[in-house]
């Protein structure tokens, strides 16, 4: 007799409509770590081993784009594309529908969230390891707010947090059992949103896992802001710059300016400017946040006119920089050299900096050092400087 080795199917619930996300676009297709929101989730089960199929489940409206990133990133676990209903319960039964018909009762079916993208390899293994053992487990959160039950004026009562729990997916059973708690919840005309709620309706014990703290759902725009930041995407709105700046000392001529305060007892550094390697570095990490050209490519015709003062260079992008929107949230420095001596002017330099950039102190970090004199700036020879600014709109 031959073995039967049995099967996990996941069903992706992608036919919501998103109200709450406020967008024209549907949210599933916003994109998240360079791809659409719901590739992540698909990708999860399409390359988990113990994932033998996947029904993913839209709407009318999103079923073209759906079908074309699972096209486009080759998807092949999943084996079929059907459209849902007008609610979760709906779609889940339609979706349960579209199942291969040689699934056997002991099979594991799992329901997860389009829009729960940062579901975890382990996860899904902990909720088919549970449904094998005790039939059905879901995923979710530990409740660590005090939780109210209110009427339209007052609170009617405080629950025990220790008691609650919040809901995610994955959320599993055997097959059987969500045969008979679909048949169950037709039968009794059920209105259940999730489908823990279905095999409660048949009195099916459902045991439960902790969710790893970054696998919710996308619901609002502060939970699409919260999962960019775990992909590690920048905000559209910030932009991040950085800029060098070197020149060599002038042997014979004294008067050194740096973040633009004049020293009048150091050497001056070669250029056609005032050589202010600091104010020249933060000139080309705004010009390279905001996408513009280097500083030579606006301080040679600045030269050529007689304007030497390094400020005034730096005026033409900081213009720029607030005609794009843009005010700069902070400024970090790095400054090689043997001399002048920086940590002894780091006050100074900074409160010039906070005048000309209109920035607090605490938004400026200056840095220093000789690098073991193992360049020509550690050497004394002349000044290197990096600069790295971040902006936000203003």
């Amino acid at each position: 007799m031959p073995i039967y080795i049995s099967m996990n199917y996941a069903l992706i619930l992608a036919a919501g409509r998103g109200e709450r996300m406020k967008t024209q676009q549907d949210k599933l297709l916003l994109q998240v770590g360079g791809k659409p929101l719901v590739y992540h989730s698909l990708v999860a089960f399409n390359d988990h081993p113990e994932i033998d199929g996947i029904i993913l489940v839209v709407n009318k409206a999103n079923k073209f784009d759906l079908e074309r990133i699972v096209k486009k990133y080759h998807l092949p676990k999943v084996k079929k594309i059907v459209i849902g209903g007008l609610t979760r319960q709906s779609s889940f039964a339609i979706g349960f529908e579209a199942l291969p018909k040689n699934l056997k009762k002991d099979d594991v079916i799992i329901a997860h969230n389009g829009d729960n993208p940062c579901v975890s390899h382990e996860e899904i293994d902990s909720v088919i390891k549970e449904s094998k053992e005790n039939g059905a487990c879901i995923a979710g959160h530990y409740v660590t707010s005090t939780i109210k039950e209110v009427n339209d004026k007052h609170i009617l009562k405080t629950h025990d947090r220790d008691k609650l729990f919040a809901a995610e997916t994955p959320q599993a059973a055997t097959y059987s059992l969500f045969v008979k708690a679909l048949e169950h919840a037709k039968k009794k005309k059920l209105d259940v949103t999730d489908e823990a709620m279905l095999l409660e309706s048949i009195g099916q014990n459902v045991s439960y896992i902790e969710a790893s703290e970054n696998n919710f759902k996308i619901t609002t725009n502060h939970d699409l802001q919260k999962v960019r930041a775990v992909f590690g995407d920048l905000p559209e709105d910030f932009r991040v710059g950085l800029g060098q700046d070197s020149h060599v000392f002038d042997s014979e001529v004294l008067g050194l300016t740096l973040a633009g305060i004049f020293i009048p007892d150091q050497p001056k550094l070669k250029a056609n400017s005032d050589g202010d390697v600091i104010l020249h570095a933060t000139f080309n990490a705004l010009s390279q946040a905001i996408g513009d050209m280097s500083l030579g490519f606006y301080a040679d015709d600045l030269c050529e006119k007689g304007v030497k003062d390094s400020r005034k260079y730096l005026d033409v992008i900081l213009k720029k920089v607030e005609q794009q929107k843009f005010k700069i949230n902070s400024l970090g420095l790095m400054i090689e050299c043997k001399k002048p001596k920086i940590d002894p002017l780091t006050l100074k330099l900074k409160k010039s900096l906070c005048s000309i950039l209109n920035l607090p102190p605490s938004r400026i970090g200056i840095t220093a050092t000789t690098g073991e004199e193992l360049t020509m700036f550690g050497a004394g020879l002349g000044i290197q400087c990096f600069a790295i600014v971040s902006l936000v709109k203003g």
